[in-house]
């Protein structure tokens, strides 16, 4: 199971959108529409364990951004996900909408990330 997550996030870092910053200072509803877009656009066999990859606007508890300037290649933004198995899934997209999950995080995970967090602004 593992390593097709792992294989997930290879496929889904080469998601880009075609520009190096087509994704900074995207919404918190932008940033979540475009997380769920992108993972439902992967095949059946990348998108991991149901139970801790699941994705709406409804889920969202929190989103976090780096600084970063435009077109630095630094500015992040996270979204994270409560799943039904009291776990957090955290999807990171880049600037250059490359996008990565790390799902199976304990539900207080969002309170020690790096990223400092803020509840979503929908």
């Amino acid at each position: 199971m593992r390593d097709v997550v792992l294989a997930m996030f290879g496929a889904l870092s080469l998601a880009g959108c075609g520009s190096k910053t087509a994704c900074y200072a995207m919404s918190d509803e932008d940033a979540t529409q475009k997380v769920i877009a992108e993972y439902a656009k992967q095949p059946a066999t990348a998108k991991g364990d149901p139970a801790q990859m699941q994705f709406s606007g409804a889920r969202v508890v929190g989103v976090g951004r780096s600084a970063g300037a435009k077109g630095d290649g630094k500015a992040l933004t996270q979204v994270w996900f409560s799943q039904d198995d009291h776990t957090l899934t955290v999807a990171t997209l880049t600037e250059a909408c490359d996008l990565q999950f790390r799902p199976g995080l304990a539900g207080d995970a969002i309170k020690q990330a790096a990223i400092p967090t803020k509840p979503p602004n929908f």
